[in-house]
This record gives C-alpha cells, sequence and structure tokens, in this order.
C-alpha cells in the first residue's frame, strides 16, 4: 500500500503522525505519482489562505480515483466554498475542489475531542466507532448543500468561539464515495481508525512493518528541510534546558509573531507550548519547527486548556527537547481575579520559567509602552514571577528606545525593541486569516536577539496538592500589597 501526503507551502505534514501510514511526498512537481497511490492524505496548514496548490496538483488531486482524506484545511481544500472572511464586513470566499459539497464559514474551535464514525464507510466497523483527537481551527461551520454528501464525523465540543458550552455535538466530518474529509486531528492516529483502514486493504504483518519503515523514511526527510537553514539545530551539546514565557501587556502585542521568530533562530530541539486553550496561536512555530501538536501544547489556566500545569512539568523534565518557549494568554494578568490560576501571570509562577513581557507602541507610543510594562514587571516581581527583560513591540522611533532601554537596563532588565512590520498583505493575523508561508517569512526575517535563559523549576513544581497553589498564588493579596507602594 502505498499512501501519499501532500507537502506544498502552507501544509503541516508533521503536525501529527497521520496513523504513521503516508509512504511517499507528493509536491507540485511529482503530482503525477498521485494516479499510482492506494490513498492520498491532505493534511491541515493554510491551504486555503495560501494559494499554493498549483492547476496541475489540483487536476491530479480530482483525478484521483482511489481513497482521498482531508483534515481540517485539507477537507476545506476539498469542499466547494469556504468563507475566510472572519472580522470582515463582507464573506471572503475561497473556492475548493468541489469534490465535497460542503461549505465553511468562521467557527473556532480550539478543544481536545471524541469523535464517532457514522455511514457506511470504510472508518467504520460493528465494534468501536469512536476516538480521540483535537480541533485547531478558525473556520469549522459545516453546511452540507447535496444529499450525495453525507455525515462523516461528528465531535463532542466543549468550547466554541472562545465560550465555554455544555457538551456538544458537532458536525466535523462528511463524505462522498471514495472521498472523506474531517476537521479532527489524529483522526488517523486511533488504532481502530488505523486498523479499519488496513483490513479494508488486505495488509498484512509483513506490510505493516513495510509501511512503517517507509513512513520513517518520509518523516526524517521532512525533518531535514527544517534543517536547512539551522545547520545544528540538533546539535546542542549543553544539556541544560532553556526557555521562556511571553506576557504581554493585552491582547494583539505581537506575541504569536514574536514567538514564531525566536522559534526560527534557536539552536537544539524546541518545545513551543500556548497558556491557555487557543493552541492556534503556536501553529507558526510548528510550522517553522516541523513538529507535532501534542496535549502538552496547551497549559491549563484553572479549568481552559489540555494539560494540567504539573504534567507539563513533568514532560519538560522528562523530554528530550533543549528549549521551551510559552506564550501567554492575552495580558498577563487578565482573569488573575476570577479564579485561582486563571492567568499567565500565576501559571508563569507555578512554572518558574524566566519571563519577558511584551508590550506595543502603537497604542500609548514608546514612552507609555515602557510605562506600562515596567508597571506589570513590579507587579510581577512582587508576585516572584522570573521576570528577565522586556520587549517594546512596534518600534517607530530608536532613538525614543534608546532612551528607555538605558533606563530599564538601570534596574537589570534586559530590554529588547523591536521595528514596526509594514505589510499591505492579507495573512499576517491569526486571529483573522493567516498564510503560514506568509507569516514565517517575516518571522523569520525579524531580527530578534534573545539568548534563552537557563530553566530552574520552581520548588513548588514537585507539590502533590493538584491545582491548589494557595501557599504561592494569592493573586488579589499581592495587587493590593503593590498598590499599597504607590
Amino acid at each position: 500500500m502505498e499512501v501519499g501526503l501532500i507537502n506544498v507551502k502552507g501544509s503541516l505534514p508533521c503536525f501529527e503522525d497521520f496513523g504513521n501510514l503516508p509512504t511517499k511526498i507528493i509536491n507540485n512537481e511529482n503530482y503525477n505519482e498521485i494516479k499510482d497511490l492506494d490513498m492520498l492524505i491532505i493534511p491541515g496548514g493554510s491551504l486555503i489562505e495560501s494559494n499554493s496548490i498549483n492547476d496541475k496538483l489540483k487536476k491530479n488531486i480530482i483525478e484521483f480515483d482511489s481513497i482521498i482524506i482531508g483534515i481540517c484545511s485539507g477537507f476545506q481544500l476539498l469542499s466547494s466554498k469556504i468563507d475566510i472572511g472572519r472580522k470582515n464586513p463582507i464573506p471572503i470566499v475561497k473556492e475548493g475542489l468541489n469534490l465535497l459539497d460542503v461549505e465553511f464559514s468562521p467557527l473556532i474551535c480550539t478543544d481536545l475531542v471524541n469523535f464517532n464514525v457514522i455511514g457506511n464507510n470504510l472508518f467504520k466497523n460493528n465494534e468501536n466507532n469512536k476516538g480521540k483527537g483535537f480541533h485547531c481551527h478558525t473556520y469549522g461551520n459545516i453546511v452540507i448543500n447535496n444529499f450525495k454528501t453525507k455525515p462523516f464525523t461528528y465531535s463532542t465540543v466543549k468550547k466554541l468561539d472562545y465560550k465555554v458550552i455544555d457538551e456538544t455535538k458537532i458536525l466535523s466530518g462528511v463524505y462522498c464515495k471514495n472521498i472523506f474529509g474531517t476537521m479532527i486531528h489524529n483522526f488517523l492516529d486511533n488504532e481502530n481508525i488505523k486498523n479499519n483502514i488496513f483490513n479494508y486493504f488486505k495488509i498484512s504483518e509483513d506490510e505493516k512493518n513495510q509501511i512503517y519503515k517507509k513512513n520513517k523514511i518520509i518523516i526524517n526527510k521532512l525533518k531535514n528541510y527544517s534543517e536547512k537553514d539551522n545547520a545544528v539545530k540538533y546539535n546542542n551539546s549543553n544539556n541544560n534546558k532553556k526557555g521562556l514565557i511571553l506576557l504581554a501587556t493585552g491582547s494583539d502585542s505581537g506575541k504569536t509573531f514574536l514567538i514564531t521568530s525566536i522559534a526560527s533562530k534557536l539552536k537544539g530541539k524546541t518545545f513551543v507550548a500556548k497558556i491557555g486553550p487557543d493552541v492556534r496561536d503556536i501553529v507558526p512555530a510548528l510550522y517553522i519547527l516541523k513538529e507535532k501538536m501534542t496535549k502538552y501544547s496547551s497549559i491549563k489556566i484553572s479549568n481552559r486548556g489540555w494539560c494540567e500545569v504539573e504534567d507539563f512539568i513533568k514532560f519538560v523534565n522528562n523530554s528530550n527537547y533543549n528549549n521551551f518557549i510559552v506564550e501567554g494568554v492575552m495580558g498577563a494578568f487578565t482573569g488573575a481575579l476570577n479564579k485561582k490560576n486563571y492567568s499567565g501571570a500565576e501559571i508563569s509562577k507555578i512554572l518558574n520559567f524566566p519571563v519577558f513581557v511584551v508590550s506595543p507602541c502603537n497604542k500609548s507610543g514608546i514612552e507609555g509602552a515602557f510605562i506600562e510594562s515596567i508597571s506589570y514587571c513590579s507587579l510581577l516581581s512582587e508576585m516572584g514571577v522570573n521576570v528577565k527583560g522586556i520587549i517594546l513591540n512596534k518600534v517607530y522611533n530608536f532613538e525614543l528606545f534608546e532612551k528607555v532601554k538605558k533606563i530599564g537596563e538601570e534596574k537589570g532588565l534586559k530590554i529588547i525593541g523591536i521595528p514596526k512590520i509594514t505589510s499591505d498583505k492579507r495573512g499576517l493575523i491569526p486571529e483573522i486569516e493567516i498564510d503560514y508561508e506568509e507569516f514565517c517569512k517575516y518571522a523569520s526575517n525579524l531580527n530578534i536577539n534573545i539568548d534563552l535563559p537557563d530553566i530552574i523549576l520552581n520548588k513548588h513544581n514537585n507539590s502533590n496538592n493538584g491545582n491548589n497553589y494557595e501557599d504561592i498564588n494569592d493573586f488579589e493579596y499581592y495587587l493590593k500589597k503593590w498598590c499599597g507602594k504607590l
């Protein structure tokens, strides 16, 4: 059995394992090899926004007469229409290949999900039609237009468009004959799903081993692609684990862009995580690193997110990654008076990772951004957060920046200035519409110089008290104490 995996600009061929099934990489050059495949997988990414699949590859996909499965953006490519105009006054409609008669419109879901497979198809058997995976999309509302296209997967979700809801089943996949689409990442990594494929093709144990052997070869090849611009990426001789957390003074500060830029320049194996559930923000960094999304990629704040803080700490201790970069959620203190450990500041204290505070200069000027970030650093330090420095983003005047930099460095803080990036292109805003190739190109070209500090995990990290950190995290207490000094 030969299984092709599409790898073009904007695709995420290493975002998941795809059941360790792919045996051949398909791109815009070897499209003629599609006809010899038994199955074609079109992965997630920004295929719609990137417009990166050429006409010849599209033609070969349309004419392919065996099994196609599209995942997330790959599913959208197989559809008829996709409205990617979130936050736009009018829809921005893109045309798909029209192999599945469905239309997509904005719906954000970044949940761990349980799913079930329905319909009479090769992925379903009489014993186990359920599984687990995750959603990571902005345009996930699916409307079927034609009775020939049938429901394929339903996902049980607890959060839509940033709102926590009661458990709800939503349509997450459809099929028509041998064409399948689903929004569920890790769908093919469920053993029952993979076994159904093997049974359909009557694959023997020896053939399975050959498939897995070929799969390892192409994954290594894909990983090598990511090392072209950083030949020593996996040759870091320093065994110390290094890392940082970017906390911000508010949303739209540029954290995602900065995290992506930092990831593109690091030596050694790098893991990227998000505080909170919106894992879409770290996908550009994973695109550059050719790394998978895992349950450790989302660190819980209170009950929102995927991985308990203690589990993330164990993962850091036991993993073979050299670097860990973590993106905060909204502003550093957002939600801190709501519940215990409901803010990026509190999670950062528990982790004891080095912290840089990000403040954009486009709202209150360089002076205002500096004052705001200094006040954040002051309160964070009062709480016991390991603050290392400040990043002023979107700097428009470096003479002014040098003045505030001197003041900050006199207080022992590293002050970094990032110039304002100007572009008239859509596709550079993760919250609205993103072209991963374009976004990562800008991020990689950014001149940002941060030497990651060593990680010294907090002495409280080995606590067995679950999420009960009253002894170290009482934000209201610290806030009152800090205000008393003003």
